[in-house]
């Protein structure tokens, strides 16, 4: 479960939002950031900065929210863990399940003090399982991470979509200041370490389809809220085209990428390189014309296009 999968399954069950998923994940931008480790590592669709990105996100979508994050070795760790612990209980006392980090993507949906658990779900449907409190945020990965929503802002569509274009732009062109460079690769600069892994045949395998598994949904999520967009901004027309383009180009590295179950051989080098070469064509034809209908409000902000 992803970060807007986890987003919108909170969200729509308070009737904060109603519309499909794939409008959450255009509307907060999330289905336009692409980082990647440059081995193609299984942690690259999490690999950004989580408190910058999901902040903007909510605010995007008119979500008042608050979120806490650090590392569990941190000696000050227990007092941040108590206090998470009584923020998420409360907010579980008034309807609102909290997305919180285990490893991956999860939400609490409600907690039994008696035995001083939580209950968290993995996945659209999973079972409920049980975190203590003592438990939480003492993950496999080193750090902790959880957001929780506390209210609703009215905001116009029409703004909402007009900014989440803008963000699509920073995101292709603005590389994560938290990830290091040498090891991980960002927005338009993703492709060129896509096409230099797989030209050395140096990648993880089960790492790169899990990597393009994920963002075939991304990309399909923004080819689907582009033509809706259009409905609002028949101007955006261009840009959908060329989104539709790029989702079927990652749907098809995602199905050449899937190793089976007995091992067969890794895919043609030669064809997974023209298809990453078609995709960032597309990306970056899609942000050109982005670029032009916007051209004035991004000129106007200068360094600060991403609102960060």
């Amino acid at each position: 479960m992803s970060y807007v999968d986890a987003m919108h399954r909170v969200l729509t069950a308070k009737a904060w939002f109603t519309m499909p998923k794939f409008m959450l994940s255009g509307m907060t931008a999330s289905c336009f950031r692409l980082s990647l480790h440059r081995q193609l590592h299984e942690d690259s669709p999490t690999a950004y900065n989580w408190m910058a990105e999901h902040t903007v996100a909510a605010d995007l979508a008119g979500i008042v929210a608050g979120q806490a994050a650090g590392f569990h070795f941190s000696p000050t760790f227990p007092l941040y863990q108590r206090r998470a612990v009584e923020e998420i209980r409360q907010s579980l006392d008034q309807g609102t399940g909290a997305v919180c980090w285990k490893d991956q993507f999860v939400i609490i949906t409600g907690y039994d003090d008696a035995r001083q658990v939580f209950y968290y779900q993995e996945g659209q449907a999973s079972a409920a399982q049980e975190l203590p409190y003592c438990q939480f945020g003492k993950n496999k990965t080193p750090y902790w991470y959880c957001q929780i929503y506390e209210g609703q802002i009215g905001k116009e569509l029409p703004q909402i979509i007009r900014e989440s274009f803008i963000q699509a732009v920073y995101k292709a062109e603005t590389h994560d200041p938290m990830l290091p460079e040498e090891q991980y690769a960002c927005g338009l600069q993703a492709y060129d370490a896509m096409l230099e892994a797989f030209s050395s045949d140096r990648y993880d395998t089960g790492g790169a389809y899990e990597t393009m598994k994920y963002y075939a949904i991304c990309k399909k999520d923004a080819a689907l809220y582009t033509r809706e967009a259009c409905t609002i901004w028949p101007e955006l027309e261009e840009t959908a085209s060329h989104y539709d383009k790029l989702s079927a180009v990652y749907e098809q590295l995602a199905l050449l990428l899937k190793r089976e179950p007995d091992h067969s051989p890794a895919p043609c080098t030669d064809i997974l390189l023209e298809l990453v070469r078609e995709a960032k064509a597309a990306e970056a034809s899609a942000i050109e014309s982005i670029r032009r209908l916007l051209r004035e409000p991004i000129a106007n902000r200068f360094l600060d296009i991403g609102l960060r």
